[in-house]
């Protein structure tokens, strides 16, 4: 299993999250996509794993995608990852704002770690992330020059079942999942 780090931006949309549930919940799928940031024209230093990553991934060897803003943090299921059109299953914003979509993230459930914590998704998340290619140095929250997605080491599967997590999201005040003990690095 491989697993991803995004970053996501509300201002494209501030329900952005939610705008993804309910086509998940409407469609069983739902398309996320890493739109081209603007003015921004550094390669990936990792494009080739990345490759790799993107062709593996299917139904039968998953990848998980970790979400956030900083303030928030979702782990999605990602069945399938392509540059092809995914907008029809997208949400509409997208095509709206004319967002240019590098690649589309095909989600097939999501999970809620932390929500509207951003000192947790610092100290208990982004803090443990170590770059295993820039001599094992933890994760810069500020003044970094990464570009998303990374590639992260972490032990943890968050879909160990068949059970659909989507359907719980935002139902209870606080997310439920302990992220204290998970170890993550990133290649």
């Amino acid at each position: 299993m491989h697993n991803l780090l995004i970053l996501y931006n509300p201002r494209y949309n501030s329900d952005l999250i939610k705008a993804h549930l309910e086509l998940l919940k409407e469609c069983g799928k739902v398309a996320f996509g890493k739109v081209q940031v603007k003015n921004n024209n550094m390669p990936h230093p990792f494009k080739g794993e990345l490759e790799k990553i993107y062709n593996d991934t299917n139904p039968d060897s998953f990848t998980q995608l970790f979400i956030t803003d900083y303030s928030n943090l979702y782990v999605a299921k990602v069945v399938k990852i392509s540059s092809d059109d995914h907008t029809a299953i997208a949400p509409k914003y997208y095509q709206e704002q004319n967002l240019l979509v590098e690649r589309w993230f095909v989600i097939t459930d999501m999970r809620e770690i932390y929500r509207n914590e951003f000192e947790s998704v610092r100290d208990y998340f982004l803090s443990r992330i170590t770059l295993s290619l820039r001599d094992n140095h933890t994760y810069a929250l500020y003044g970094n020059n990464y570009v998303y997605p990374l590639i992260i080491d972490q032990d943890q599967n968050y879909f160990e079942d068949e059970t659909l997590h989507h359907t719980d999201i935002y139902k209870t005040k606080k997310p439920y999942l302990d992220t204290a003990l998970v170890q993550i690095s990133i290649n």
